[in-house]
């Protein structure tokens, strides 16, 4: 042992542990003197030991086979029954979820519940391809691992990290024939001169035997590990969350934390809380953007007081994406404010322009009696998003007011990045009534003809006067304003109308939609009509940008009054017909013919048909020559991916590098379910395309409703090809192109899955055990997420493990530490990081309440015999024993008595006492009192405390007569 350092820890097998590993290694006892093919064994003095130690054991027939070779499910079973005796619990999913390629649900069940329990706590990793390869022999590199691996989980040390950092003399020779992964485990080994430093050829290939065995394992046993005594600070380091969380780096008393903002006040400052690491965080809650100044202190458990840590925080946003406001600017608009940039195709219904999408914005009016009040806005409410994506402005359907107190709710809506908006659900949210009165807050000239009136805010209908500043009336000029309108255009294009003379528009009693008069009554406008700049519309460029289509520009704006498709506006040589014309700006238009464009071209537009703003037209046809080409090269296909449509159904996405035509597709490949490969996959569905309507052509959506697409949890590896998708000359077929992809559940959306997660049902304490307490979900629960015990926190309670309830994947059962939880009463609950099983996204943070009762359990203080015929027991706090129940049996000098095996129970006087009286069967006599008295707990035993802990007691209970 002389590689070691000076101040040593034993390590020691216990009892239980040992009985276990001997149960492993083999299953028949012997005595060691009994072995008939031991002595003079190399390895007799290790076997002889762990005998005698009831370690391990030999066979039947009186050998111990120390030259039997272990197979590598002897040692996972092993090392699986040395965790379940130190408190590790079996995977609950160990059969539906072999931990092993080579294993299926099938396999031996002892072999699957100790290789999932090896396997997850990083004792026995398996072969890189993911097998265990039960029957093999275990090598001796790979028993190596093992070893120190399982010193490792039961001293939570780290015995590799600890040697790289050791100089020693190495005794192994053949260390670089070993696999990498086990070299440094093999040090360890010989660091400890667990090797025979007599023997150093290690042979890390060859196989184990269970003479070896023993010897390494008695070896390992007397391993000692230098204590280290922890004179380091600990450390704190900011995180830069949006929550301000500063680390601990090492495990510390209760915290101190205080913070003030840039007006400095002091901030909040919340519980401490314990991560998975052992780390732990101090958060300051706060939503509100600007400089914070954040002094955070620290002593850890041995007395290391950390350096106080003052922080300059800047708060730009909020870590989640959520409603910051929502408020009423005028009668017919609200203005809803976002801390976040949202993704207006969640806002708006698909195909519109600016409808609120169904069912994501409701206003539920609480105040029914004013008449024109609106009170649910649905799909006929109209909104604009500002131009940064935060604000929405909603203006409420024609006629309607928003007016009084309301309940508000917003739920739907994401930000770009995907995440859900926190659901905003506001209870009698008061927008007030609208008394501001509207106003004219501008003019702008959009032509000679024509000027734009705005007004402040949506009016009611009313048609104002025209006159000139002789009061005579402007004949022809009848432009009104509309229901709802904020603007008013004036058409002064009539020829009537004088040209540069000033002309008043007077508004006379113009309301907004609340009934407020126009500010000042009446309220009036100076226009003018201005001569016309005698240049009519012209021809600038002809550009192609389709095999069909086309775009006209203009020299200046022209208005689309005169453009519909009648064959009299725009002509094409070798077209048929031309099929839309559709306005790109105001000097722009796209024009789609019903052939395909190939050489070169006559476009026309006839005369009298380009219109622009004052009115002037061309009065002759405007042709140009243009050279088209045909379109000659097949799509390619840019990207693939799944997607969940408007019906919640899986498709997959593909998009093109051109615009193409929808149709037939054929999907051709392979699918992988459960480690089964199925060949020769074939299925034609109809691709549409991804916007439901071919404005944007080069998105295509192909249906995996067909059978042999459609089957959850499969991985796909396929070809898709079509001869119907082509390019919109039609004449090149899409390339063909290979996919992957694993498919999903159909019916509800991922963003479903991720916020359904929050516990819709009261988290609860078990009925009849204060230790347990169960949250439940609505979907299945991720094993990973739902049972890490960081995931959930309850206020003056610690949790101690989470499980996934067996038969009820969407429950998951909390733990409580036992006499943890000190006070019965209401608690705050938070449930965080958990997901839907599938998912990828973690659910939205839950905060609630749980009622728990206490869970310390009531101790036996002292057990007096107060007459020869009763034994009185104190307890650490008040009781309830039901009159005349057996809870023990009476034990004289260490047995039970069998003529006096009961002992019957009576409640003391006082109601609620700590103590309680039992009546013994029969008195005992002086040389019963002589030989020693005790009470044995039997497992029917009903004492509790008033709130229904049972008594605690680790054994029996010493009878004293004093």
């Amino acid at each position: 042992m002389g590689n070691q350092p000076k101040k040593y820890r034993n390590f020691v097998l216990g009892a239980a542990s040992a009985a276990l590993v001997a149960s492993a290694v083999a299953p028949i006892s012997a005595n060691a003197a009994d072995f008939s093919d031991v002595t003079g064994n190399t390895h007799e003095a290790a076997i002889n030991a762990l005998v005698e130690a009831g370690v391990i054991k030999g066979y039947e027939d009186g050998t111990f086979k120390p030259n039997k070779s272990l197979t590598r499910s002897d040692v996972v079973k092993m090392m699986g029954k040395w965790l379940v005796s130190m408190d590790y619990e079996i995977p609950t999913d160990y059969k539906t979820n072999p931990r092993f390629t080579d294993h299926t649900s099938k396999t031996n069940d002892e072999l699957l519940k100790y290789a999932a329990l090896v396997k997850d706590n990083k004792v026995f990793g398996g072969y890189e391809d993911g097998s265990l390869g039960a029957g093999k022999a275990i090598t001796r590199e790979n028993m190596a691992i093992v070893l120190v691996r399982a010193y490792d989980a039961i001293h939570k040390t780290d015995l590799v990290s600890l040697v790289k950092e050791q100089e020693f003399d190495k005794d192994v020779t053949d260390l670089s024939k070993a696999k990498a992964e086990a070299r440094e485990y093999i040090d360890v080994l010989d660091y400890f001169d667990i090797t025979n430093p007599v023997a150093p050829q290690f042979n890390p290939k060859n196989t184990t035997t269970r003479g070896q065995f023993a010897s390494f394992l008695y070896k390992t046993t007397k391993v000692e590990v230098a204590e280290k005594v922890d004179t380091e600070a600990p450390k704190l380091v900011y995180t830069g969350a949006t929550t301000l969380n500063v680390e601990y780096k090492a495990a510390f008393t209760a915290p101190v934390v205080t913070g003030t903002d840039n007006k400095d006040e002091e901030v909040v400052v919340t519980s401490a809380i314990t991560n998975a690491a052992g780390e732990k965080l101090a958060e300051i809650d706060t939503q509100v953007p600007g400089a914070y100044t954040i002094t955070y202190s620290a002593v850890d458990a041995a007395g290391n007081k950390a350096e106080e840590l003052v922080l300059t925080v800047v708060v730009a946003e909020p870590s989640t994406s959520e409603v910051v406001s929502v408020n009423a600017i005028n009668a017919t608009q609200v203005e809803v404010k976002f801390n976040k940039e949202v993704d207006a195709s969640t806002v708006f219904a698909a195909g519109t322009s600016g409808t609120l999408k169904s069912g994501v914005f409701t206003f539920t009016h609480l105040d029914p009696n004013t008449g024109s009040t609106n009170d649910v806005v649905g799909n006929t409410s109209t909104g604009v998003l500002s131009k940064d994506g935060k604000t929405l402005t909603i203006t409420a359907t024609a006629g309607k007011v928003f007016e009084g107190r309301y309940d508000v709710k917003i739920d739907g809506v994401k930000d770009v990045e995907g995440k859900k908006i926190v659901v905003f659900d506001k209870k009698v949210l008061d927008l007030g009534k609208d008394t501001t009165a509207p106003t004219i807050t501008g003019t702008e000239r959009i032509s000679a003809n024509k000027v734009k009136i705005t007004f402040s805010e949506p009016v009611q209908s009313l048609t104002p006067t025209y006159t000139y500043a002789d009061g005579s009336t402007v004949t022809n000029a009848t432009s009104a304003v509309s229901t709802g309108a904020t603007e008013l255009v004036v058409d002064l294009k009539d020829a009537a109308i004088l040209v540069n003379k000033e002309i008043t528009v007077t508004f006379n009693g113009l309301k907004d939609m609340a009934g407020n008069l126009v500010t000042p009554q009446p309220s009036t406008v100076k226009v003018m009509k201005e001569q016309v700049d005698g240049v009519t519309p012209a021809i600038s460029s002809v550009t192609q940008t389709g095999a069909k289509t086309f775009n006209i520009k203009f020299n200046k704006d022209v208005e689309n009054i005169g453009f519909t498709v009648d064959g009299a506006e725009v002509d094409v040589t070798g077209a048929t017909a031309v099929t839309a014309i559709e306005q790109v700006s105001a000097s722009e238009y796209k024009v789609t013919v019903d052939t395909n464009l190939d050489g070169a071209t006559t476009v026309t537009v006839k005369a009298g048909k380009a219109v622009d703003l004052a009115g002037q037209t061309n009065a002759a046809d405007l042709s140009k020559v243009v050279t088209f080409s045909q379109d000659v090269i097949a799509p390619k296909v840019t990207a693939s991916k799944i997607v969940v449509d408007k019906n919640n159904a899986e498709v997959l996405e593909l998009t093109f590098d051109k615009d193409v035509t929808a149709g037939v597709v054929t999907v051709a490949g392979k699918q992988i379910k459960d480690y089964v490969t199925t060949t020769g996959i074939s299925e034609t569905p109809t691709s549409v395309y991804a916007d439901g309507k071919g404005t944007n052509k080069r998105v295509l959506h192909v249906p995996l409703s067909a059978t042999a697409l459609a089957v959850e949890g499969a991985a796909y590896d396929v070809t898709i090809s079509s001869i119907a998708v082509t390019n919109i000359a039609g004449n090149k077929a899409m390339e063909s192109v290979k996919v992957q992809f694993t498919r999903g559940k159909d019916g509800v959306a991922p963003s479903d899955i991720k916020n359904a997660l929050i516990a819709v049902t009261p988290i609860a304490q078990d009925a009849s055990i204060n230790n347990k307490v169960t949250v439940e979900f609505t979907e299945n629960v991720d094993g990973a997420t739902g049972t890490n015990v960081a995931n959930y926190m309850i206020d003056g309670a610690v949790v101690e493990s989470a499980r996934i309830v067996a038969g009820s994947p969407k429950i998951v059962e909390l733990t409580l530490k036992a006499d943890s939880n000190t006070f019965t009463g209401v608690r705050n609950v938070t449930v965080q990081n958990v997901k839907a099983v599938g998912s990828s996204v973690a659910m939205d943070k839950y905060t609630g309440t749980v009622t728990l009762k206490e869970n310390v359990a009531p101790k036996v203080e002292s057990a007096v015999l107060t007459t020869t015929g009763s034994v009185t027991l104190t307890f650490s706090e008040a009781v309830i024993a039901a009159a005349g129940t057996i809870d023990f049996e009476l034990v004289i000098g260490g047995k039970t008595v069998a003529t006096n095996d009961t002992v019957t129970t009576r409640v003391a006087a006082t109601p609620g006492s700590k103590t309680v009286v039992f009546d013994l069967e029969t008195a005992v006599s002086a040389e019963d009192i002589a030989n020693g008295l005790e009470l044995k707990p039997l497992s029917t035993m009903n004492l509790k405390d008033f709130a229904g802990n049972s008594i605690f007691t680790t054994g029996n209970i010493k009878i004293t007569n004093n």
